[in-house]
């Protein structure tokens, strides 16, 4: 008698149903004293139950592999709806930090305070975008490159422009990819600070053009961020910075594992360039 059990264990009964029914076959089949026409006629149903037992464990093993895979797609379901959650509640958080040092810059009179808390509230908003793009993606755990520089640099412009208005931007983007978030971040805090530094040291106190360029090319990124302000100095060294922001730029691009170069002619522009396909 078949008990009432799981999937797994109704195959495995089958199983040993089919596997004694072949051994009743084998001995009546080597019994001398029943006829032939008899022995082929039980040799015929015992095989016809046999081949019927077959196809039904075939049936349970298919069976139980469609309702493992369901459930594996119920269950990555279950964990995208979570990441998305964790997503929007840490862009959520972030913002919420962004608006704590707000209140700071408003309580403070002192400009060097005013403008370090400003860098360091920007610095979080764009790891915010980070957050906020991925809790709206098709995918939690990448990020269209292109369309989140897109969506950034101009939130930049008008954090660190004096006058906005006085300021022309040029976004040129060639090529798309799609980075993790672990690669975007690090772009992104680098945009930062180079926006930054252009607008409050190359278009310090006057108008101007800034100029960003990201190229795609296979999985070479090339992202450069030029202005038409001061040059830099010409003993400036990319690799031996003095300021806090070029600081963390070069720590950023160790972490891409990228390569950075400037370029003092005909206007200052800064290039990193790193391979996509890179290790996280």
């Amino acid at each position: 008698m078949i008990s009432s059990t799981n999937n797994g264990g109704f195959a495995q009964q089958v199983e040993a149903i089919r596997q004694r029914l072949a051994s009743i076959r084998d001995r009546l089949l080597a019994q001398s004293t029943v006829s032939s026409q008899i022995q082929i006629e039980i040799q015929q149903e015992l095989q016809s139950a046999i081949d019927v037992l077959q196809t039904a464990r075939s049936r349970i093993q298919q069976a139980e592999s469609s309702s493992t895979i369901e459930q594996l797609r119920a269950s990555v379901r279950e964990k995208e709806i979570l990441l998305r959650e964790i997503h929007h509640r840490v862009k959520n958080n972030l913002q919420v930090v962004t608006s704590l040092l707000d209140l700071q810059v408003m309580r403070t009179q002192d400009t060097d305070v005013q403008t370090l808390l400003r860098s360091n509230q920007s610095r979080i908003s764009s790891i915010a975008l980070v957050h906020d793009r991925l809790s709206q993606s098709s995918s939690i755990s990448t990020i269209r490159l292109g369309e989140y520089v897109q969506s950034l640099v101009p939130t930049l412009i008008q954090t660190y422009a004096i006058e906005p208005n006085q300021i022309t931007l040029r976004t040129a983007i060639s090529g798309e990819i799609e980075l993790s978030s672990n690669r975007v971040i690090p772009v992104g805090l680098i945009l930062n600070e180079l926006i930054s530094n252009a607008l409050r040291h190359g278009l310090a106190n006057r108008g101007g053009e800034v100029s960003v360029l990201l190229r795609v090319e296979n999985s070479q990124v090339t992202l450069t961020v030029s202005d038409t302000g001061d040059r830099f100095p010409a003993n400036f060294d990319l690799n031996a910075p003095q300021t806090l922001g070029f600081q963390i730029i070069n720590s950023l691009v160790q972490q891409l594992d990228a390569s950075l170069g400037i370029d003092r002619t005909p206007r200052t522009a800064i290039t990193i360039q790193f391979d996509a396909a890179g290790s996280e």
